[in-house]
């Protein structure tokens, strides 16, 4: 939010996606004056026990295909690409041992105010369906738009189906 002000927005749009859609939620809802809409896609207020078996059965990036696995160790490189996501299978996994039984940001999805549309790849292996659903049932006014054969990176294999639909939303 400092880098928009700093740039002199007064208001701005959002997107994420994964966990940059539980960033996008998150400040969304701690700064409803400066959001204008935001667009969320493979995001989760909450981890349960199903995301992580979900999250467990990929820890080991190697046993990833290697046109999954390949951009991320290209961009990341392939000894921290590997230990960067195995720990952050470990921080979800620990999330669900505290206290709030898994929350990340559910109890601040009612304060969002802006129009939210909530994209979600139904055959999308890392965020169960639920997730949107739940999203969009706690977001009032929000838009649930579901692609059938979505899987978590959407965008990148329908970009202009999904290119469509965020402008459409935003314009």
């Amino acid at each position: 939010m400092l880098l928009m002000s700093a740039l002199k927005f007064k208001r701005f749009s959002l997107l994420g996606w994964s966990d940059g859609g539980i960033t996008a939620l998150i400040a969304a809802a701690r700064y409803p004056s400066l959001i204008h809409k935001l667009v969320v896609w493979g995001a989760n207020a909450y981890v349960t026990e199903e995301d992580l078996q979900l999250y467990n059965a990929v820890k080991d990036v190697s046993n990833w295909s290697e046109a999954m696995r390949k951009p991320m160790e290209d961009l990341y490189g392939k000894e921290y690409f590997a230990k960067t996501f195995k720990a952050w299978v470990e921080a979800m996994s620990n999330i669900t041992s505290k206290p709030d039984a898994g929350n990340i940001c559910r109890h601040l999805l009612p304060f969002i105010e802006c129009p939210t549309l909530i994209i979600h790849g139904e055959k999308d292996m890392m965020v169960p369906s639920f997730h949107p659903h739940f999203i969009h049932q706690q977001i009032k006014d929000s838009r649930l738009h579901l692609m059938p054969n979505g899987k978590h990176n959407l965008h990148l294999r329908y970009p202009d189906e999904f290119k469509n639909l965020v402008e459409d939303f935003l314009c």
